[in-house]
Formats: structure tokens, sequence, C-alpha cells
């Protein structure tokens, strides 16, 4: 697959199944996230891969930290709530948590964060290239103390993304993308009132 076409092509896919990228797919799709823009190359990111049996137990990780925030809201969570946390991770055949571990250096920390975001960009057109769908996503166990300990990640720290991957269940068409061609080569200016506000114009005319 072309990178234009993987890229024009790549959407969110929540529907994934069985079965998940091999070892070798896997190492592929992380040595192009290596390659993701990073000020001063000091790698920021940390990739978890939690598959097979692993996923129940970041399931069972996903409940205690809900329990622990309802307890604070004196609240109980319902028999449905506790089975959606316990089931989150099995959405897909591979997890891939991603951290951004902050360095003190020169490089400020949202520079290193935003590496972690390309990073996992990276990841989601490498895999869709290798015949995967993915899905990013974050909520409020990426913000959990207790669900950033289990992956090593301090106080500075955070959890980027929840990556999910596997074989696409829905071939749904991508997601529809305005074409942008309309735009001149000289300061970028929009020229097409349909892409307006889509596009800024560089030039700053009305």
């Amino acid at each position: 697959m072309e990178l234009i076409e993987g890229m024009l092509t790549r959407a969110s896919k929540s529907n994934l199944v069985q079965p998940g990228p091999t070892e070798e797919e896997v190492n592929i799709a992380l040595n192009c996230a290596f390659r993701a823009p990073d000020h001063g190359r000091i790698r920021p990111w940390r990739f978890h891969l939690v598959h097979g049996e692993a996923r129940e137990s970041l399931g069972r990780v996903f409940l205690s930290s809900a329990e622990l925030a309802a307890e604070a809201k004196d609240i109980l969570l319902t028999d449905k709530q506790k089975e959606k946390f316990l089931n989150m991770p099995l959405r897909a055949p591979l997890v891939i948590v991603v951290t951004s571990i902050v360095k003190a250096c020169k490089i400020p920390p949202i520079e290193q964060c935003l590496a972690v975001g390309a990073a996992v960009q990276h990841l989601q057109l490498a895999f869709h290239a290798l015949g995967y769908g993915s899905i990013w996503r974050t909520g409020e166990m990426a913000s959990s103390p207790s669900v950033k300990a289990a992956f090593d990640a301090g106080d500075q720290d955070e959890i980027i993304a929840f990556l999910y991957v596997g074989k696409i269940n829905d071939e749904k068409a991508a997601n529809e993308v305005k074409d942008v061609a309309n735009i001149s080569s000289k300061g970028y200016r929009v020229i097409s009132e349909e892409n307006r506000g889509f596009v800024n114009a560089w030039l700053g005319s009305p």
C-alpha cells in the first residue's frame, strides 16, 4: 500500500476481531512508530502489548479503578457497569497501551507528549498497511492513577493511547474527506467556499 493511499483510506474501526497481528507484524509497526518526529531523540514513549489472557487482567485493573472512583463519590457500580469495565480490553485481539514517560530535560513535556502521539499515528498507519484496523481510545481510564501505576507511569507521565488492533469485522467505507485540491500554491489561499473553514487561509483574508 502506498503511503498517500494509506493516509487517505485509514479510518478508525471499532469492530475488531481475531486474528490479531503476528509478532513480526507488531515489530514492523513498532519500528514505524520509532520513526515518529522526536525532538531531541529522547524516545519518551513506552509501548505495552496486552493480548491473550492479559486482556482479562487489564479488565480487572479497569474495574478496580472504576470502583475506587465510584467509592469516592459514595456510589456503587451496577453489575452491568462492572461487566462493561471487565470487557473493555476484550474489544480487540491486541491492545497497545502507549505511555509518555516525561523526561527531565530541555525538551518541554508537551513536545514529548506530542512525539508519543505522532508515534501512535505511525502505528495506526502501519497496521492499516498490514491489513488491520485500529482505534485510538483514551477516556477516564487514561487518567486513572491506578491504571497509570499498572503501566509504571508516574504523576508527571501520561497514558496517551489505548490502541485497539485487530482484523476489521465491518468493511464500511472510510469517512469521507473533503477534497482540498482547490487551494492555490500562492500562500495557500482558500479559493473554494465549500472548503472555507476546513482549511484556513494563510494570508488571513476574511
